[in-house]
């Protein structure tokens, strides 16, 4: 099979360059090479919003991308997108441009994509998606990566092999992954041609904690090694090097193809039909439905949620509750009879409200949405990475309920805004594929719109974080009044932003309930005057809760929905 890949030769007049990265718009790599790059042609930059580090060749099949139009540090504008790296690729072009891209420049990423590295990187998956559309991609990273590091040297190596693509061509079935070591560019050794290295791996599954049939562990480690041979780029890098690696996508194993080719594979050879028990299809046999499964909200790449992000509306008519159902309700699967019957049986009788309240407010975080081992994890991560030592469950969840600034504060006063940066970059890249509603609050939801009562919701989360929960859940449509972190002078267990979220309905405090999960959100709703209940699904434990006195005390669902509308029709604990 011959591997000769034809020349693509570029306009030297009006190239168009389209710049994208896995770190993000605001990555500081970006901006770097797009100087560079500037004087060469039209540049065009279309970024993921937040950091899609590992996001590989993931893409976004069943929801649509929001792309927001950003002004870059040079005062031209750019775009971000909520989808990866390779979206972004696609977005330009397949019509998102006026223009088809001739060159697609990705990076410079803020860490190396050496050897094995390559399968896992954004950066490079979005040069790839290139050249399937056959366009002319590189890769750019610089390796070892830290601040004060001098990006304006892979910037310059970056713009050297753009200029001889333009002037010899290059083929548009391939690419070329660049890593640029952390030296100056006096100190720098030359370039050298490469092939991918082999990387060793410290990554070792470790566990972390134990509860009942559940397990947590650590997978990845930060042990890293490779083998050092003759040519490739890990020796280029490692001896000062900058490394230029060609990499095409025939992936076709064509001597094990010929070896196989005596196996004389055959139908009529295979069992008639599998024995007893040895599979159940999809669907069969499993007690819980998991992100990710047909009607579930789960990953933003694989689940199809159409709902649009959900700020604050004066409103909520019929065809929006529409849209809200069809996303939100796909949650209540058989979750929701195994999260009724997990409940105690002792839980004590219940009454409803009286009298019930016209304004039903709730927290988000622990209360309507399942993201408790999600914030655990991002806060465990965040204090390992920035402070260097594993942080305990205790620890994570002292402060839950106020904002992340103040919780990071608890931590380490002085590093709080990297202990948040951390924190936000890990929980953004797994929030769609870890958040969820918890079972039965979608009907919740739809059954207390429907009887005429005003939703609220008055979180601790930022304004985009909490757009991305409604973006997965689908239920950001039924809250007529939405008040966020940073929204207001002063936060739970503050009553200004339960207040705000009233005054925004028109509504007075004794019209309302407040629903939350932790001692803050609690002690929010005595200081505004409201009614409080609190529910024991969340991160606190149910006596923390009973210590603030609130109105009533749910473990269920069902018990919730008769408490806040009366309603004995239920199944479940009541």
């Amino acid at each position: 099979m011959s591997t000769e890949h034809p020349l693509v030769h570029l306009p030297r007049s009006g190239l168009t360059i389209l710049l994208t990265n896995d770190d993000g718009i605001d990555s500081p790599g970006l901006f770097a090479v797009k100087r560079a790059l500037d004087p060469l042609g039209d540049v065009h930059v279309i970024a993921p919003d937040r950091n899609r580090t590992g996001a590989a060749r993931s893409i976004t099949m069943r929801a649509p991308l929001w792309v927001e139009e950003r002004i870059l540090p040079d005062g031209s504008m750019g775009h971000s997108t909520d989808g990866t790296p390779v979206d972004c690729v696609r977005l330009a072009a397949l019509g998102f441009l006026e223009r088809r891209p001739d060159l697609i420049v990705s990076g410079i990423n803020l860490s190396g994509n050496l050897g094995d590295d390559i399968t896992y990187s954004g950066t490079v998956a979005a040069a790839f998606e290139g050249i399937m559309l056959g366009i002319p991609s590189l890769a750019v990273s610089a390796d070892g990566y830290h601040d004060g590091y001098d990006l304006s040297v892979p910037a310059r190596v970056s713009r050297l092999v753009v200029e001889s693509i333009l002037e010899k061509g290059f083929p548009a079935e391939a690419l070329l992954n660049i890593n640029c070591p952390d030296l100056d560019w006096e100190a720098l050794s030359g370039i050298r041609l490469t092939t991918l290295g082999k990387r060793i791996y410290g990554d070792r599954v470790q566990l972390q904690e134990s509860r009942g049939s559940r397990r947590r562990y650590f997978v990845y480690g930060d042990d890293l090694d490779y083998h050092n041979e003759v040519g490739t780029d890990f020796e280029a890098v490692g001896g000062g090097f900058v490394s230029v690696t060609p990499i095409h996508f025939h992936l076709t194993a064509h001597d094990v193809l010929r070896r196989m080719e005596d196996w004389r594979l055959d139908l009529a050879d295979a069992v008639t039909e599998p024995a007893a028990g040895a599979w159940a299809f999809p669907g069969e046999g499993r007690e819980r439905a998991e992100p990710g499964d047909a009607g579930i909200p789960g990953s933003h790449a694989e689940s199809g949620g159409d709902a649009e992000p959900g700020d604050a509306a004066p409103a909520v008519g019929d065809a929006a509750m529409g849209r809200a159902a069809e996303t939100a309700t796909a949650n209540e699967t058989a979750d929701e009879t195994a999260y009724e019957t997990a409940a105690s049986s002792s839980s004590p009788s219940i009454s409803p409200l009286e009298p019930a309240p016209r304004v039903v407010m709730f927290d988000l975080d622990g209360t309507v949405l399942d993201s408790v081992e999600l914030i655990v994890d991002s806060f465990e991560h965040a204090i390992l990475t920035v402070l260097g030592y594993r942080s305990t469950r205790e620890d994570a969840v002292h402060n839950v309920g106020r904002p992340l600034l103040e919780q990071m504060e608890s931590f380490d006063e002085v590093r709080a805004q990297e202990l948040v940066d951390a924190y936000r970059d890990y929980n953004h890249r797994e929030h769609d594929r870890r958040v969820r509603l918890y079972p039965g609050m979608a009907d919740l939801l739809l059954r207390l719109r429907a009887r005429g009562v005003r939703l609220a919701l008055v979180t601790s989360k930022s304004r985009h974080t909490t757009e991305m929960a409604f973006r997965v859940t689908g239920v950001g449509e039924l809250f007529e009044a939405v008040v966020c972190a940073g929204e207001t002078t002063y936060h739970k267990p503050h009553a200004e932003p339960l207040l705000r979220a009233l005054d925004s309905l028109g509504a007075a405090p004794e019209s309302a309930v407040y629903v939350g999960d932790s001692p803050y959100d609690l002690q929010a709703a005595t200081a505004a005057g409201l009614r409080s209940v609190g529910v024991a699904w969340g991160v606190f434990p149910e006596g923390d809760l009973a210590a603030e006195s609130p109105d009533r005390m749910v473990r269920t669902m069902a018990q919730l929905e008769v408490v806040l509308s009366g309603s004995d029709t239920l199944t479940g604990d009541s």
